[in-house]
């Protein structure tokens, strides 16, 4: 297992949950989707707790999930294994009735109500049951297909509506904290960060798999072989492992739709046309991505009024955008073993890719230490004029325009940001009021990471 990075917040929370537990029992949840660190975040909060017990959950009978941890629930209190739940929660009774703090954590906890959803009335009664007797008791709830979470958690007809106290959205790292990991196993130079980043987004246990199978330092061919293309295919699963216990029935039309944005497609018409969907369709299918997957965003136009239509829809992890612009794609080839073909398709068109996740970390960047306090932030991509800008921030108050320009490879900065700030000059802006602002900007490449 790597180093631990990142997460300070999360685990501020999460020490603050302990505290509170202490005064009376509390039912929280660790949200988010596969492979994003949240299991790794509750083992590192609570690696010198006492009175822990961590239960995956299997699907089918609970008395399995039970029978994985038995030498756990003998040193909690438990004198035999429960069947039930019944039994499990009348012994955390008698546990925590002698006075004794405990902590459950199910994770992957939908795996439990798949068949008997109504067991949640058993969660029900003994967490408020636990509640009314004030014991010092957290109940955890952890798991990645956030549809069944949100039916068990947040939809009126559940029983354990409105009794969570508290949650943990996990979000995924950025590029920065998971520049740390390539420090601290010698990846140094800042294009083979790019290129990993490119390749695996933001999840850290992708990047753990690569130190494992000594991969992390590999060449661009050798990682795409083994890692993506190869009969190992290290990754070649796990978008359909992320995604298809979440998209179900209509994972063919998501599959079109992000399948489009992979290649660059952005407008929502453009977006529906490449899935074989009728444009109104599409808003069937978009808050689903945007608002409970989170894969994807949505940008109005920097310049622009936030209710304006000039928009576009951008996948938002380096991981799922590369595996719909490339694997994906490329499936059929695979299957007949081309893979020396696919490589050479991947190989000439990366940099492509790269252009775009060096936009994304940029952002990270810029939004992390502002150069100036700003109103809007943002891009110009749908200028009536053919101006495009990468990245802006601008402010009312100051009467001030900060514009960028990102480019993947060396560039004649003078040149470049004279033609930045020429072009800046002619935008007009609806979202603020400015007159006559002053423009200053910076040009920033791969070196600048």
């Amino acid at each position: 297992m790597i180093k631990f990075y990142g997460r300070e917040k999360e685990l501020s929370v999460i020490e603050s949950w302990f505290k509170a537990a202490q005064k009376g029992t509390l039912f929280t949840a660790i949200i988010g989707r596969r492979r994003i660190g949240k299991t790794r975040l509750w083992i590192e909060a609570t690696q010198k707790r006492k009175g822990g017990l961590y239960l995956f959950c299997l699907p089918g009978q609970i008395y399995r999930t039970f029978e994985q941890v038995e030498a756990q629930l003998y040193e909690l209190g438990f004198t035999s294994v429960p069947r039930n739940l019944t039994q499990f929660f009348k012994a955390v009774d008698l546990i925590l009735s002698k006075g004794k703090n405990v902590s459950i954590f199910f994770d992957e906890i939908q795996n439990l109500f798949l068949d008997k959803k109504d067991e949640l009335a058993l969660f029900q009664y003994y967490i408020d049951s636990f509640k009314r007797k004030r014991y010092p008791c957290m109940v955890v709830f952890c798991g990645s297909v956030k549809t069944l979470l949100h039916r068990i958690l947040f939809e009126e007809h559940s029983p354990l509506y409105g009794r969570l106290d508290q949650r943990i959205q996990l979000k995924p790292l950025g590029f920065y904290t998971l520049r740390q990991l390539f420090y601290d196993h010698n990846v140094n130079k800042p294009e083979q960060h790019l290129r990993l980043f490119s390749m695996f987004g933001t999840n850290p246990r992708f990047y753990e798999i690569l130190v494992q199978f000594n991969l992390l330092r590999s060449n661009t061919n050798k990682i795409l072989e083994k890692g993506w293309l190869g009969l190992t295919g290290l990754f070649s699963d796990e978008l359909n492992k992320m995604l298809l216990p979440e998209l179900k029935k209509s994972s063919h039309v998501y599959t079109g739709i992000l399948s489009a944005m992979a290649k660059g497609i952005q407008d929502a018409n453009e977006i529906a046309s490449h899935a074989g969907i009728h444009t109104t369709s599409l808003a069937n299918y978009l808050p689903y991505l945007l608002n409970d997957l989170e894969l994807v965003d949505k940008e109005i136009q920097v310049t622009e009024k936030p209710n304006s239509k000039l928009s576009r829809y951008l996948i938002n992890d380096p991981f799922i955008l590369f595996w719909y612009r490339y694997v994906q794609k490329n499936l059929a080839l695979l299957e007949m073993r081309q893979t020396s073909s696919v490589l050479r398709r991947i190989g000439d068109d990366l940099p492509n890719l790269e252009g775009r996740v060096l936009e994304m970390i940029f952002r990270e960047k810029i939004l992390a230490q502002p150069p100036i306090e700003f109103d809007v932030a943002g891009s110009v991509f749908k200028n009536r004029e053919g101006i495009e800008i990468d990245f802006l921030l601008a402010s009312q108050k100051a009467n001030h325009i900060h514009a960028y320009e990102i480019k993947r490879g060396k560039v004649n900065r003078d040149t470049e940001l004279n033609r930045l700030i020429s072009k800046t000059a002619r935008l007009t802006f609806k979202s603020i009021k400015l007159h006559n602002p002053q423009i200053t900007g910076e040009l920033l490449n791969t070196q600048d990471i």
